[in-house]
Protein backbone atom coordinates (compact mmCIF):
# COMPACT_ATOMS: atom_id res chain seq x y z
CA UNK A 1 0.00 0.00 0.00
CA UNK A 2 1.41 3.53 0.91
CA UNK A 3 4.37 4.84 2.25
CA UNK A 4 3.52 8.36 3.21
CA UNK A 5 2.08 7.69 6.77
CA UNK A 6 3.85 6.29 9.01
CA UNK A 7 1.19 5.44 11.64
CA UNK A 8 -0.26 3.06 9.14
CA UNK A 9 -0.33 -0.67 11.32
CA UNK A 10 -3.25 -2.16 9.28
CA UNK A 11 -3.08 -2.40 5.24
CA UNK A 12 -7.11 -2.70 5.41
CA UNK A 13 -9.49 -2.28 8.18
CA UNK A 14 -12.68 -4.37 7.52
CA UNK A 15 -16.09 -2.73 8.70
CA UNK A 16 -18.81 -5.13 8.76
CA UNK A 17 -17.82 -9.24 9.71
CA UNK A 18 -21.12 -10.52 7.91
CA UNK A 19 -20.59 -13.66 5.43
CA UNK A 20 -18.76 -11.06 2.64
CA UNK A 21 -17.34 -8.96 5.25
CA UNK A 22 -15.29 -11.78 6.70
CA UNK A 23 -14.61 -13.92 3.68
CA UNK A 24 -12.94 -10.45 2.57
CA UNK A 25 -11.48 -10.27 5.51
CA UNK A 26 -10.08 -13.98 5.87
CA UNK A 27 -8.64 -13.93 2.09
CA UNK A 28 -6.97 -10.46 2.14
CA UNK A 29 -5.19 -11.98 5.61
CA UNK A 30 -4.44 -15.43 3.78
CA UNK A 31 -2.96 -13.32 1.20
CA UNK A 32 -0.30 -11.39 2.93
CA UNK A 33 -1.87 -8.42 4.08
CA UNK A 34 -2.12 -6.92 7.58
CA UNK A 35 -5.84 -7.07 7.89
CA UNK A 36 -7.81 -5.84 11.05
CA UNK A 37 -11.67 -6.43 11.65
CA UNK A 38 -14.46 -4.71 13.53
CA UNK A 39 -17.85 -5.75 14.20
CA UNK A 40 -20.66 -4.17 16.43
CA UNK A 41 -20.32 -7.84 18.07
CA UNK A 42 -17.31 -7.69 19.10
CA UNK A 43 -17.49 -11.85 19.25
CA UNK A 44 -17.62 -11.80 15.09
CA UNK A 45 -14.45 -9.63 14.85
CA UNK A 46 -12.50 -11.90 17.15
CA UNK A 47 -13.90 -15.17 15.31
CA UNK A 48 -11.13 -13.89 12.08
CA UNK A 49 -8.31 -13.90 14.74
CA UNK A 50 -7.36 -17.92 13.97
CA UNK A 51 -7.13 -16.17 10.40
CA UNK A 52 -4.55 -14.10 11.19
CA UNK A 53 -6.98 -11.03 10.87
CA UNK A 54 -6.80 -8.52 14.42
CA UNK A 55 -10.09 -8.22 16.06
CA UNK A 56 -10.28 -3.95 17.05
CA UNK A 57 -12.40 -2.69 19.39
CA UNK A 58 -11.99 1.07 19.04
CA UNK A 59 -12.83 1.72 15.37
CA UNK A 60 -11.39 5.38 16.08
CA UNK A 61 -8.06 4.14 16.39
CA UNK A 62 -8.63 1.23 14.44
CA UNK A 63 -9.32 3.74 11.18
CA UNK A 64 -6.25 5.70 12.24
CA UNK A 65 -3.82 2.90 11.63
CA UNK A 66 -5.19 1.56 8.26
CA UNK A 67 -4.34 2.89 4.85
CA UNK A 68 -7.74 1.44 3.25
CA UNK A 69 -11.19 0.83 5.11
CA UNK A 70 -13.68 -1.60 3.81
CA UNK A 71 -17.20 -0.34 4.69
CA UNK A 72 -19.73 -4.01 4.53
CA UNK A 73 -22.40 -4.09 6.85
CA UNK A 74 -26.02 -4.95 6.10
CA UNK A 75 -27.35 -1.08 5.52
CA UNK A 76 -26.29 2.52 5.10
CA UNK A 77 -27.15 3.51 8.86
CA UNK A 78 -24.95 0.50 10.42
CA UNK A 79 -22.14 2.57 8.75
CA UNK A 80 -22.81 5.39 9.64
CA UNK A 81 -23.41 4.34 13.45
CA UNK A 82 -20.09 2.55 12.72
CA UNK A 83 -18.42 5.35 11.32
CA UNK A 84 -20.02 8.49 11.95
CA UNK A 85 -18.11 9.39 14.83
CA UNK A 86 -14.55 8.72 13.48
CA UNK A 87 -12.27 11.32 13.83
CA UNK A 88 -8.79 10.01 12.69
CA UNK A 89 -9.20 10.35 8.82
CA UNK A 90 -5.90 11.21 7.34
CA UNK A 91 -5.74 10.11 3.51
CA UNK A 92 -7.34 6.38 4.01
CA UNK A 93 -9.16 5.23 1.16
CA UNK A 94 -12.19 4.48 1.87
CA UNK A 95 -14.00 1.58 -0.03
CA UNK A 96 -17.96 1.58 0.18
CA UNK A 97 -19.17 -2.14 -0.29
CA UNK A 98 -22.33 -1.83 1.51
CA UNK A 99 -25.29 -2.83 -0.37
CA UNK A 100 -28.34 0.35 -1.45
CA UNK A 101 -30.02 1.94 -3.84
CA UNK A 102 -28.32 4.26 -5.92
CA UNK A 103 -29.12 7.35 -3.95
CA UNK A 104 -28.04 5.94 -0.58
CA UNK A 105 -24.62 5.57 -2.48
CA UNK A 106 -24.25 9.22 -3.67
CA UNK A 107 -25.13 10.53 -0.29
CA UNK A 108 -22.68 8.16 1.38
CA UNK A 109 -20.08 9.74 -1.25
CA UNK A 110 -21.00 12.99 -0.06
CA UNK A 111 -20.69 12.55 3.80
CA UNK A 112 -17.06 11.23 2.59
CA UNK A 113 -16.53 14.08 1.24
CA UNK A 114 -16.90 16.31 3.82
CA UNK A 115 -14.60 14.83 5.60
CA UNK A 116 -12.17 15.10 3.19
CA UNK A 117 -11.92 11.17 2.48
CA UNK A 118 -11.48 9.73 -0.73
CA UNK A 119 -14.02 7.21 -1.68
CA UNK A 120 -14.64 4.38 -3.85
CA UNK A 121 -18.21 2.79 -4.47
CA UNK A 122 -18.46 -1.17 -5.05
CA UNK A 123 -20.67 -4.06 -5.36
CA UNK A 124 -20.54 -7.59 -5.34
CA UNK A 125 -22.33 -10.47 -7.14
CA UNK A 126 -20.91 -13.14 -5.91
CA UNK A 127 -20.88 -15.48 -2.58
CA UNK A 128 -18.42 -15.36 -0.28
CA UNK A 129 -17.20 -18.61 -1.05
CA UNK A 130 -16.56 -17.41 -4.42
CA UNK A 131 -14.04 -14.30 -2.70
CA UNK A 132 -10.26 -14.77 -3.79
CA UNK A 133 -11.40 -17.09 -6.67
CA UNK A 134 -11.94 -16.22 -10.64
CA UNK A 135 -15.46 -17.11 -9.68
CA UNK A 136 -15.82 -13.59 -8.52
CA UNK A 137 -17.43 -10.58 -9.36
CA UNK A 138 -17.06 -7.41 -7.48
CA UNK A 139 -17.67 -3.74 -9.46
CA UNK A 140 -16.31 -0.32 -8.55
CA UNK A 141 -17.18 3.18 -9.62
CA UNK A 142 -16.16 6.44 -8.83
CA UNK A 143 -13.01 8.64 -8.75
CA UNK A 144 -10.95 6.54 -11.18
CA UNK A 145 -7.83 7.85 -8.89
CA UNK A 146 -9.13 6.12 -6.03
CA UNK A 147 -9.75 3.35 -8.18
CA UNK A 148 -5.80 3.23 -9.48
CA UNK A 149 -4.88 3.14 -5.73
CA UNK A 150 -7.43 0.39 -4.68
CA UNK A 151 -6.83 -1.49 -7.33
CA UNK A 152 -4.05 -3.69 -6.50
CA UNK A 153 -5.68 -4.79 -3.30
CA UNK A 154 -9.17 -4.86 -4.35
CA UNK A 155 -8.13 -7.32 -7.54
CA UNK A 156 -6.61 -10.00 -4.49
CA UNK A 157 -10.53 -10.53 -3.81
CA UNK A 158 -10.94 -11.90 -7.46
CA UNK A 159 -11.86 -10.23 -10.89
CA UNK A 160 -12.79 -6.70 -10.42
CA UNK A 161 -13.82 -4.37 -12.77
CA UNK A 162 -13.79 -0.50 -13.04
CA UNK A 163 -17.08 1.26 -14.56
CA UNK A 164 -16.14 5.01 -15.24
CA UNK A 165 -18.47 8.18 -14.10
CA UNK A 166 -20.72 8.72 -11.24
CA UNK A 167 -20.37 7.23 -7.79
CA UNK A 168 -23.37 5.40 -7.97
CA UNK A 169 -22.72 3.42 -10.85
CA UNK A 170 -21.98 0.22 -9.28
CA UNK A 171 -24.80 0.50 -7.37
CA UNK A 172 -27.42 0.89 -10.19
CA UNK A 173 -25.72 -2.34 -11.93
CA UNK A 174 -26.16 -4.10 -8.90
CA UNK A 175 -30.04 -3.54 -8.03
CA UNK A 176 -30.39 -4.29 -11.95
CA UNK A 177 -29.20 -7.49 -11.66
CA UNK A 178 -30.53 -8.17 -8.67
CA UNK A 179 -33.37 -7.73 -10.47
CA UNK A 180 -32.52 -10.73 -12.79
CA UNK A 181 -30.81 -12.71 -10.67
CA UNK A 182 -33.05 -13.19 -8.04
CA UNK A 183 -36.40 -13.95 -10.32
CA UNK A 184 -34.75 -16.27 -12.10
CA UNK A 185 -33.59 -18.38 -9.49
CA UNK A 186 -36.99 -18.40 -8.08
CA UNK A 187 -38.11 -19.18 -10.89
CA UNK A 188 -36.03 -22.33 -11.24
CA UNK A 189 -37.02 -23.00 -7.86
CA UNK A 190 -40.65 -23.27 -8.93
CA UNK A 191 -39.96 -24.98 -11.91
CA UNK A 192 -38.06 -27.89 -10.75
CA UNK A 193 -40.01 -28.03 -7.39
CA UNK A 194 -43.19 -28.98 -10.22
CA UNK A 195 -40.95 -31.32 -12.13
CA UNK A 196 -39.66 -33.25 -8.49
CA UNK A 197 -43.71 -33.51 -7.77
CA UNK A 198 -44.03 -35.35 -11.03
CA UNK A 199 -40.68 -37.07 -10.41
CA UNK A 200 -38.60 -36.25 -13.07
CA UNK A 201 -35.12 -37.90 -12.43
CA UNK A 202 -32.49 -34.86 -12.01
CA UNK A 203 -30.12 -35.76 -14.57
CA UNK A 204 -32.94 -34.65 -17.20
CA UNK A 205 -33.93 -31.44 -15.27
CA UNK A 206 -30.52 -30.33 -15.25
CA UNK A 207 -29.28 -31.29 -19.26
CA UNK A 208 -32.52 -29.38 -20.24
CA UNK A 209 -31.92 -26.08 -17.63
CA UNK A 210 -28.32 -26.17 -18.76
CA UNK A 211 -29.15 -26.06 -22.21
CA UNK A 212 -31.81 -22.85 -21.83
CA UNK A 213 -29.32 -21.49 -19.37
CA UNK A 214 -27.15 -21.53 -22.62
CA UNK A 215 -30.13 -19.92 -24.78
CA UNK A 216 -30.66 -17.34 -22.24
CA UNK A 217 -27.37 -16.15 -22.23
CA UNK A 218 -26.67 -16.05 -25.98
CA UNK A 219 -30.10 -13.67 -26.04
CA UNK A 220 -28.95 -11.41 -23.11
CA UNK A 221 -27.19 -8.98 -25.82
CA UNK A 222 -30.09 -9.22 -28.13
CA UNK A 223 -32.53 -7.46 -25.67
CA UNK A 224 -29.94 -5.21 -24.86
CA UNK A 225 -29.67 -4.15 -28.59
CA UNK A 226 -33.44 -4.35 -28.83
CA UNK A 227 -33.87 -2.02 -26.28
CA UNK A 228 -31.22 0.60 -27.49
CA UNK A 229 -32.29 0.55 -30.92
CA UNK A 230 -36.25 0.53 -30.31
CA UNK A 231 -36.31 -2.54 -32.55
CA UNK A 232 -38.66 -4.51 -30.85
CA UNK A 233 -40.07 -6.81 -33.67
CA UNK A 234 -39.31 -10.82 -33.98
CA UNK A 235 -38.88 -13.55 -36.88
CA UNK A 236 -38.77 -15.67 -34.32
CA UNK A 237 -41.13 -15.69 -31.70
CA UNK A 238 -43.75 -13.01 -30.43
CA UNK A 239 -45.35 -12.52 -27.49
CA UNK A 240 -48.38 -13.80 -27.38
CA UNK A 241 -46.01 -17.45 -28.10
CA UNK A 242 -44.74 -16.88 -24.55
CA UNK A 243 -47.72 -15.66 -23.38
CA UNK A 244 -49.44 -19.12 -23.96
CA UNK A 245 -46.45 -20.80 -23.16
CA UNK A 246 -46.71 -19.10 -19.76
CA UNK A 247 -51.11 -19.74 -19.51
CA UNK A 248 -50.18 -23.81 -19.79
CA UNK A 249 -46.99 -24.31 -17.50
CA UNK A 250 -49.60 -22.62 -14.91
CA UNK A 251 -51.94 -24.68 -15.45
CA UNK A 252 -49.67 -27.44 -15.24
CA UNK A 253 -48.65 -26.38 -11.64
CA UNK A 254 -52.11 -25.69 -10.88
CA UNK A 255 -52.89 -29.18 -11.38
CA UNK A 256 -50.10 -30.14 -8.90
CA UNK A 257 -51.82 -27.88 -6.52
CA UNK A 258 -48.41 -25.73 -6.82
CA UNK A 259 -48.42 -22.16 -6.42
CA UNK A 260 -46.59 -20.76 -9.06
CA UNK A 261 -46.13 -16.71 -8.02
CA UNK A 262 -42.85 -16.21 -10.28
CA UNK A 263 -44.61 -17.40 -13.07
CA UNK A 264 -47.90 -15.59 -12.20
CA UNK A 265 -46.63 -12.30 -12.26
CA UNK A 266 -44.98 -13.61 -15.83
CA UNK A 267 -47.85 -13.53 -17.05
CA UNK A 268 -49.19 -10.44 -15.21
CA UNK A 269 -46.51 -8.57 -17.19
CA UNK A 270 -47.34 -10.36 -20.56
CA UNK A 271 -50.92 -9.23 -20.27
CA UNK A 272 -50.23 -5.72 -19.86
CA UNK A 273 -48.22 -5.70 -23.16
CA UNK A 274 -51.16 -8.36 -24.70
CA UNK A 275 -53.81 -5.13 -24.02
CA UNK A 276 -51.46 -2.75 -25.46
CA UNK A 277 -51.73 -4.74 -28.58
CA UNK A 278 -47.78 -5.90 -28.73
CA UNK A 279 -48.69 -9.37 -28.97
CA UNK A 280 -46.87 -9.56 -32.50
CA UNK A 281 -43.93 -7.88 -30.96
CA UNK A 282 -41.00 -9.91 -29.05
CA UNK A 283 -41.09 -10.63 -25.91
CA UNK A 284 -38.75 -7.36 -25.12
CA UNK A 285 -41.41 -5.67 -26.12
CA UNK A 286 -42.78 -5.81 -22.43
CA UNK A 287 -40.52 -2.58 -21.86
CA UNK A 288 -43.26 -1.01 -23.39
CA UNK A 289 -45.59 -1.73 -20.51
CA UNK A 290 -43.30 -0.66 -17.78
Amino acid sequence: MTDDRSCVTYDVLVVGCGFMGSAIARNLADQGLRVAAWNRTFEKAQALSEFHVTPVRDIDSAVGQSDMVVAITATYDHVYAAMGGVSAWEGQLLVNLTSGRPDESDTFAEWASELGVEVLDGSILNYPRQVGTAEAYFMYSGPLAAWQRGEPVLKLLGPSHYVPGAQSLSSELLQGMCAFLIPALSSFVEAATYLHRRGMPKQPLLHAADYLSGSLQRTLAEVVEALETGDLASDQASLETFAESVEGALAAFAAEGLNARILRATLDALDAARAEGLGEMSLYAQTNVM
